[in-house]
Order: C-alpha cells, then structure tokens, then sequence
C-alpha cells in the first residue's frame, strides 16, 4: 500500500479527510534493531481526532499524551497503521517505552508552533474596548 504524502488520507478513526502529510522519522538504530522496526510516520490531526484521542483518555492527563500520539502514529516501516483493525494498538504495546517516548515527542513538535510563531502570534495582541 501506497503511503506517500500525496496518496495518504486519514486512516485510522475511519473518517476521511482530504490528502495530508504524512511525516516520517527514522528511528535510531540503538532503537530500532532490538524491535524491528527503521521508520515510523505520523500526521497532523484534525480537531475530530484530537477529540476522540481526548475521549478515550477518559480525563487522565498522561493518557491523553498517549492517545494523541497514538492517534498521530500511521505507519511503522510504510505499514499503514489504522484504529478501526487495531494495529495502531498493537504497534503501540510492541514498539517499547524509548520509541513510544520518540513518538511522542514527535507529535509534540508536529502539533506545537515554533517559538518565533508564538511570539509573533503573542505579540500582535491589540485590546478593543466597546
């Protein structure tokens, strides 16, 4: 299956979205060799799947930074991952806690707006009043 950025859309909540990104990370060999696994991809994720990753946290903090990166994680070595068969849970108890933390902090630094980013987004605050 063809998981390139141009024919990747939104598998995994089994809600269709138009094609995104998917962005890919090698993952570093002192890693990846005990587990089998060279490359995992993540995407954005839309409002909906930030939603239902939330849902699933169930109000517990640390979960909801699984889940959402959970939900972001859609290929491991160009295998599409996807909620709705389970792989992406499978993969998830598989890949061990070093990979699980990397996957993590890519979805962290996918999501998250760069300093410069949030400081010109800070900056422009203008107040109205009336």
């Amino acid at each position: 299956m063809d998981v390139s950025p141009r024919s990747f859309t939104g598998m995994g909540s089994g809600v269709v979205h138009a094609p995104r990104a998917l962005h890919l990370f090698d993952v570093p060999k002192s890693i990846g060799e005990a587990i089998g696994v060279q490359q995992v991809g993540l995407v954005e994720l839309t409002a909906e799947e930030e939603l239902m990753a939330t849902k699933r946290a169930q109000g517990d903090a640390f979960r909801l930074a699984y889940e959402l990166a959970k939900e972001a994680l859609r290929s491991i070595d160009g295998r599409v991952l996807t909620a709705a068969d389970g792989s992406t849970d499978v993969a998830w108890s598989k890949m061990g806690a070093k990979l699980r933390q990397l996957v993590m902090s890519a979805y962290n630094v996918l999501h998250s707006p760069k300093q410069e980013e949030q400081a010109s987004f800070l900056g422009s605050r203008q107040v109205q009043v009336g």
